[in-house]
This record gives structure tokens, sequence and C-alpha cells, in this order.
């Protein structure tokens, strides 16, 4: 039986370390997995030195963007980058974010006879409408979005759910479904990881640990986290909440938890955490996992966390919900912090945590071993059905 032909694939990425989020860290993985390069900015100054990975980087020609310390990609100002592109041999372009690079990525594949295959991550009309708190400006951006969809020889959401999603936007063609992965092993020293994470972050013993981890951005919802949060603490003291990750506000989100009178007793900011297994321990502490974030399509924290055992709590009817089958594999509420707040209440008080967790383990992770795989196989289909077409 022959071995099926290697696929060539070329990654695209508008935004990538120190960026971290969940499209960064499926692109990283891809690029892992299949040994991938990826076209991205040079974030940061001599960013091909400081990022150093298994797989190649093609750093795109940048511009300083405003008020940002990181750059934006301009290639069509790269005089080199096609010609890098090419050294690859590729067969197949994958955008993971339909901006400077995604638009510069179709425009290759038309001239180098590749196809393209677009993933819808992100619900770009909420993120453009918090940036520029313009309706109009968001919805105009978010044509233009739509309308790079609609030239890529096939389309992948990373969940249902995100598909409709994009549907809601005025897509009108087919999509694939193709799931997020995770790392999906849970740690042989899970008790030395968790207690390493205890003692970096001083995690009390004997209370009910929530955790958010993601990008400190209010549109992640962190008002809810920190409005319920407060409401739970005027309850009891029976509850510690951790929140990891870092972002753009936050300066803004520790301020407004100093509004509500939470102190370093009730809460713990751990900023971003790169150490994966330091990372992995904070999750071991937890026992609930507060997502109510809105944003988000298939978030990779509520799968990394399910590796471990842990549930996720979050927004009823949310497209982060998807993967989630209510008060068997996690639970959901209105994004209100009275519901959030009786919520968390009844889960404590339940008594089968433990279970839900376990099944949240059983169910909803997908190695990247797994995952990858299914990539490759679908990458082959469109690449047929592209040289089908080509009459090659």
């Amino acid at each position: 039986m022959s071995r099926p032909e290697a696929i060539h694939p070329v990654l695209f990425i508008d935004n990538y370390f120190p960026v971290i989020d969940g499209v960064t860290e499926t692109v990283h993985q891809y690029a892992l997995h299949m040994n991938a390069p990826v076209v991205c900015p040079a974030m940061e100054k001599n960013y091909a030195e400081k990022y150093r990975f298994p797989y190649r980087l093609l750093v795109s020609r940048t511009v300083r963007a405003p008020f940002s310390r990181y750059a934006s990609a301009v290639p069509k100002l790269d005089g080199k980058l096609a010609a890098d592109i090419a050294r690859e041999t590729p067969d197949i372009f994958h955008i993971h974010s339909p901006s400077l690079l995604g638009s510069y990525a179709l425009a290759q594949g038309r001239k180098m006879g590749i196809p393209v295959v677009g993933t819808f991550h992100s619900k770009y009309y909420d993120a453009i409408l918090e940036f520029t708190k313009s309706r109009l400006i968001a919805k105009a951006v978010t044509a233009k979005i739509v309308r790079l969809y609609e030239q890529c020889d096939e389309v992948w959401a990373c969940s249902g759910e995100a598909g409709e999603t994009l549907r809601s936007y005025g897509y009108s063609k087919p999509y694939f479904v193709m799931p997020n992965g995770t790392d999906a092993a849970y740690p042989a020293n899970a008790e030395e990881l968790k207690e390493r994470a205890a003692s970096v972050f001083r995690i009390p013993r004997g209370k009910h640990i929530l955790l958010f981890v993601g990008q400190q951005i209010w549109y992640k919802n962190q008002r809810l986290i920190l409005d319920t949060f407060r409401l739970l603490c005027d309850r009891s003291n029976d509850y510690f909440l951790i929140m990891a990750g870092a972002g753009k506000d936050e300066k803004d989100i520790e301020r407004y938890a100093a509004s509500l009178n939470l102190t370093d007793d009730q809460i713990r900011f751990a900023g971003l955490i790169r150490d994966r297994d330091l990372l992995s321990g904070v999750y071991l502490n937890a026992d609930l996992l507060f997502f109510p974030s809105v944003f988000d399509n298939a978030p990779l924290v509520l799968r990394e966390a399910a590796v471990l055992g842990v549930p996720t709590l979050a927004v009823e009817g949310s497209n982060a919900a998807g993967a989630i089958r209510k008060n068997v594999s996690g639970f959901t509420a209105a994004a209100e912090p009275q519901d959030m707040r009786d919520e968390i209440v009844r889960i404590f008080s339940s008594g089968n945590l433990r279970e839900i967790g376990r099944n949240a383990q059983a169910t909803i992770p997908l190695s990247w071993e797994k995952l990858i795989p299914k990539v490759l196989e679908e990458y082959r289909a469109v690449i047929g059905r592209h040289r089908d077409r080509a009459g090659q």
C-alpha cells in the first residue's frame, strides 16, 4: 500500500508571539506537528532571532501600528517574502487571520496556482466594534472579511457555532468544521505541578478556587467575572479567584477589582504564564474554570482545563458553551452577575463537581496528535479538488 503524498502547507497569521491566544496556539501546534512554515509579521525588534522554533518563521516586513508596541505586516512592500515562500515548495496555503497577510496569501495562491484554506477563529465584528466603537466601521470591515473568506477554496470553522456566526456576518458558501486540538495528556507529575503553582501564586487551601485564563481585555467579560465574584464574597469567604493572562486592559481590570474592594486574600492576578507546566499546575489547583466570554468561538482554555479534569462555567447559548453538555460535562448560566453567582453556589453545593470534571476530561479534549491527520486528510481533499478544477 503506497504512502499518502506529502503535504507542504504554509500557514499565515497576522499576530504571533508574544501575543498568546487560541489562534496563536493553534498555528503553533499546526506548525510543530506538520513542520510547516509560518508567515507572520516581525512583532518586535530582532524577531527572528528572539523567537526560534523547530519550524521556519517567514517574517514579513512591517510598519509600527499606532497605539501598539507591536507591528503590522506590509507584505506587498516586502520584496523577498514571495521568494521565501516559493522556496518552501508549498502546495496549499492556510490563512488563520483575515487581514493583510490573509489577503496576501490569497493573491499569492492565485499567482502560484495553490489552493487556499481559511479558518474562521474569532468574532471579528465584536473585536472591531470594541476597538473602534463604531458599528458602521465594524460592519464595513466585517463585510470585507466575509469577502476574503468567500474567495478561499475552502473555509473551516473551529465549531458549528463558529460557522453559524460566520453565516450571520453574511457568508453564504459552505464551511467545513475542523475543531481545535489540545495537549490531551494528564501529567504523571500532577501533584508536583499543583504544589509548585500553589507556592508560586500563593493559592490558599480549603477554598473554592475559580480560574479565568485568557487575554485581559474587557470583551472577554471580565467585568461579569469580577461583579459575580464580589457577590460570592458578600455571601461567603469560601471563594478565591485567579485571573491568569495579560492584555491591553489588564491594569484597568485590576483597578476595577480594587474598586470592588477585592483584596489579595480573595483574588490573585497571575499575569501571563508562559511556562506550560506552571500553567498546568494552576489548572490543577482550580475547581472551576469561570469563562463567561461571549467573544470566543471554541476556546482552547476550556479544552486545556478539561484535560486536567476541570469543568467550565460558560454563558448559556454562547459559542464557547458549544463543547459543553450542561450539567454533564460543564455548566452554563445567563450572563448576569446574580445568575452566575447562584449557579456557582449551586455547583459547589451539588457534590458532583468531580464527576462533571471527569466527564469533561472524557468527552471534550481532542489531542493534536489525533487532529493533525484529519487536517492533512482535508488538505489532500482540497488540493485534489483544486487540481480537478484546473484540469491537472
